[in-house]
């Protein structure tokens, strides 16, 4: 039995935080897991962000609905789904990206909620169990499946390290020498390839 965990932002779409600085010109919003460890000093810091510059929660729900996979990402998360068992495991939130779901087919995802409160700001956020990635993986591996974890931040490496396989996707040169134990990649059919590998040892 083959299991995939696989990250959203930066391994399928853009950064949604980085397109909403982009169409702001707020230079504090392209800060990602790429360059914060720690996810909620990085989310405490876009909300303090958000809110001195009076950005509202309707404003990033537009930026992000208009936001479309990376070029092939439907046809590689289209192949995996035909023929393994595949979660998005994401620190995204639901309420914010449900319309790039749909792009992608309307995948499963295990993500958060944005908080907004009755004047239209995000007043904070609503998280799953704390490392769901990284537990997902575990719970995933004493089911006896054989997993994968594809990830390109550094909120990906719990689950990297716990997947059976980790595998870095499009991250940093600085990721990539920092964890030297995980194989990476930058285009998807060496990923695809990779991973048929891997199950096809596995079974």
């Amino acid at each position: 039995m083959n299991f995939i965990g696989i990250d959203l932002e930066g391994v399928l779409v853009p950064e949604i935080w980085v397109a909403l600085a982009n169409k702001t010109g707020i230079e504090e919003l392209k800060l990602t897991t790429k360059d914060i460890s720690s996810y909620q000093e990085l989310m405490e810091k876009r909300i303090s962000v958000l809110n001195k510059n009076h950005i509202k929660a309707d404003l990033l729900f537009k930026i992000a609905s208009e936001i479309n996979p990376y070029e092939g990402a439907c046809d590689f998360l289209s192949e995996l789904r035909n023929n393994f068992q595949i979660i998005i495991l994401s620190d995204t939130f639901y309420n914010l990206s449900k319309p790039i779901f749909k792009k992608l087919n309307d995948p499963t995802v295990f993500c958060h909620e944005l908080l907004v409160n009755n004047l239209g700001m995000i007043s904070g956020i609503k998280m799953c169990i704390d490392q769901h990635k990284m537990l997902t993986l575990k719970y995933m591996n004493k089911l006896n499946f054989n997993t994968i974890a594809i990830g390109d931040s550094y909120n990906d490496i719990g689950m990297l390290s716990e997947a059976r396989n980790g595998i870095l996707f499009r991250s940093t040169t600085k990721i990539i020498k920092e964890y030297p134990e995980f194989d990476h990649y930058k285009d998807y059919s060496s990923l695809l390839k990779t991973i048929k590998n891997i199950f096809i040892k596995g079974n």
